[in-house]
């Protein structure tokens, strides 16, 4: 039995004609440097083309783009290509400044780095556009086990694969042969396939019975069995396969699980919150003066609340109320314009002091929150953390918006604030980030937040 067969999935093709294209590439740029400035730069250069190389596929690698299963879209495969051109070009440069070498010809370079985007994307689409119209030798022969709806779907996602697999036999789950091993392995014995591929469905009860003698009788006539997990139909958000050791793992999620995404989030937050905190140093002092200087009590206001999957962090902001505010939060609840006690907004705030007015209608008061950011409690984009008091009345649904790190800003914020007085609004606009969130809507809210602010749009 084969116990390893991680790389199962590499596209072997891919592999190699990438590696050709950026070695194509690099013989380019050292002609044309040569015919131009009459330099030969084939040995010269040799170490720019083996560290683009190797970096450029490791990163490929990483994006799953030798692998048959990924998606080969046009625009991922220019997107990917790109960004793996990118790091490879980059730590090119930088090992040329921090080893203080001779300036690269520039030229040659850029060359070197257009070509190199230019022939890999030519010849990905190319095979791509190959292999649709000529299947060519090398594809596995399939009998499919399911019914004609997944097979449908199936098929259409192998389309964009570079899986090669034709369906020779197609068995619905009330056939007689798939009843028992015996009747199933005759069957076999009739039908020239080198794959069999049942179909589970989660959302009904499973169609096989017994599906062990099945997968039995695959394995002692030497026919691979694959189990196809339909999850199209599933009330859930996200969903893939990965595994751990010999467990294959199915996870379900509604959040982003892009670790590379979210490392780069954290590093902007941390940078973006030591930054700010350093421009804005001078309007910390001047509202910490005004506060002192308005009423009796402390600069910054601490209350506890609710981050990611419920911990609790102490949160800080500007006072821009009297001491002793949050005791009379409960005789003020009828005055609460947000039904069902799930957030707190009233118009015309008697605790609020006068500079309080002033700093809110600012958001001057949000800004020690960066240190929040600081101490990763908080994020510069996110969802509005909640009091306890407001979640203890949350419903299970609720609990969604804080399924991740909740931010200094977000699409509440930007959409304005106090005038969105309906907490299902308030719901939706965080399921929304949740469910669409990636760096570059970060930097979208980041630039509306700015924008909000200058004109105190919803400012309270």
């Amino acid at each position: 039995m084969h116990r390893r067969n991680t790389m199962a999935n590499l596209n072997v093709l891919h592999l190699f004609f990438d590696n050709v294209g950026i070695f194509a590439s690099y013989c380019a740029a050292c002609s044309l440097c040569l015919l131009a400035a009459g330099r030969n730069l084939y040995v010269e250069y040799m170490w720019v083309y083996v560290i683009f190389a190797v970096l450029f596929t490791l990163s490929m690698l990483v994006m799953r783009m030798y692998n048959i299963t990924t998606f080969h879209y046009t625009d991922r495969i220019i997107k990917r290509v790109a960004a793996s051109a990118l790091l490879a070009g980059m730590t090119i440069i930088m090992v040329v400044f921090l080893a203080d070498m001779a300036q690269i010809s520039r030229l040659f370079f850029v060359i070197f780095f257009c070509a190199s985007c230019m022939i890999v994307v030519s010849e990905r689409i190319v095979i791509r556009i190959f292999k649709r119209n000529h299947w060519g030798n090398g594809y596995s022969h399939i009998l499919f086990v399911g019914d004609d709806c997944t097979l449908k779907r199936y098929m259409k996602f192998i389309d964009k694969t570079s899986i090669k697999l034709k369906i020779e036999e197609f068995i619905e789950y009330s056939d007689p042969s798939i009843r028992s091993s015996e009747a199933f392995s005759r069957m076999l014995m009739r039908t020239p396939v080198d794959e069999v591929h049942f179909v589970f469905s989660l959302d009904r009860k499973n169609e096989f019975g017994d599906i062990l003698p099945l997968l039995n009788a695959c394995d002692s006539m030497g026919r691979t069995a694959r189990i196809i997990l339909d999850t199209f139909d599933l009330p859930v958000s996200k969903s893939f396969v990965s595994s751990v050791g010999t467990y294959p793992v199915i996870t379900y999620h509604s959040i982003s699980l892009d670790k590379f995404q979210l490392f780069l989030k954290s590093i902007i937050d941390r940078v973006g919150a030591a930054v700010g905190l350093v421009l804005l140093a001078p309007v910390f002092i001047a509202t910490a003066i005004a506060i002192k200087l308005d009423s009796p009590g402390p600069v910054l206001f601490k209350q506890t609340r609710v981050g990611a999957h419920g911990n609790e962090f102490l949160m800080y902001k500007f006072r821009s109320m009297r001491v002793g505010a949050d005791e009379q939060k409960q005789e003020l609840q009828s005055m609460n314009k947000v039904e069902g006690g799930l957030m707190f907004k009233i118009d015309e705030d008697p605790r609020v002091t006068r500079v309080g007015k002033a700093i809110r209608r600012t958001s001057i008061d949000e800004l020690p929150q960066l240190l929040n950011v600081l101490k990763c409690d908080m994020s510069l984009v996110g969802t509005r953390p909640p009091t306890i008091d407001e979640v203890e009345k949350y419903d299970p649904e609720h609990w969604r918006r804080i399924s991740i790190q909740p931010g200094i800003t977000g699409m509440w914020q930007v959409s304005g604030r106090s005038e969105v007085l309906d907490f299902n609004d308030v719901i939706r606009l965080d399921k929304k980030y949740i469910d669409e969130w990636s760096l570059l809507l970060d930097l979208k809210l980041i630039l509306q937040t700015v924008k909000v602010v200058i004109t105190m749009r919803g400012a309270s």
